[in-house]
């Protein structure tokens, strides 16, 4: 089987509104149940993992109520970072899923991905443990040590930015989570890198242009009109 886990503790405190911005609604729905949707009406996806912070659960179960799906739907309470959100996502499966199940990350500002990542994630776990949607980094790169001087010039076609939703396989992310403390943990920002630091095989998919984050409101502005040219 197949799982997702929807992330949707954060703050965003870089938006400045005067709600977390996965709640902040956008033609009638939340940006989180529109992530939501995008599983939920998916063939390959059978449950859906929601983790949020407690004061918001009773506020998505009234958004399901009005929505149709028939994929089972479990709740986590966030955690104190994303990785320690992602754990208790997984510990939300541990009684229904099996070692050999993929389970997706996502994030859930992140509504515009397309389903061919949800494919290609699933097909790639097939043969790797886990899979990271990416695309090219396309202007020149450059490191800076100290954040004001030039120290080094990257090579461009060995850089990616990441997205999600990243893909594992069930067994082995629960188990490379036993391989660090929980100080380590909070310090990582993706759990490919935590796959990665425990010896797994990450397989890098085609990500999307249009599977941008939401963080500004430029980008929250950029996503409503998208919606608007969907009609």
């Amino acid at each position: 089987m197949n799982h997702a886990i929807i992330l949707g503790g954060g703050v965003g405190t870089r938006m400045k509104l005067n709600i977390p911005k996965q709640y902040y609604v956008v033609k009638g729905k939340p940006i989180i149940i529109h992530s939501f949707n995008k599983f939920a009406t998916s063939s390959l996806i059978n449950s859906i993992v929601f983790v949020v912070s407690t004061e918001w659960r009773n506020y998505i179960e009234s958004q399901l109520a009005e929505e149709n799906y028939n994929v089972r739907v479990f709740f986590a309470d966030a955690g104190s970072s994303r990785q320690h959100s992602v754990y208790n996502g997984l510990c939300a499966l541990r009684e229904y899923a099996q070692p050999e199940d993929k389970v997706l990350v996502h994030d859930s500002v992140r509504p515009l991905f397309p389903e061919s990542i949800i494919k290609d994630a699933i097909e790639a776990c097939n043969k790797y443990d886990a899979a990271l949607p990416v695309i090219s980094v396309k202007d020149a790169t450059y490191q800076s040590f100290d954040g004001t001087i030039l120290s080094a010039i990257l090579p461009r076609q060995q850089l990616f930015s990441g997205q999600s939703p990243e893909c594992f396989l069930y067994g082995k992310i629960m188990k490379a989570h036993s391989s660090f403390n929980d100080e380590e943990i909070a310090n990582i920002r993706g759990t490919s890198e935590l796959a990665h630091r425990a010896g797994l095989s990450v397989k890098l998919i085609p990500g999307s242009e249009s599977n941008f984050k939401i963080t500004t409101r430029e980008d929250l502005r950029a996503y409503e009109i998208a919606l608007e040219n969907c009609k």
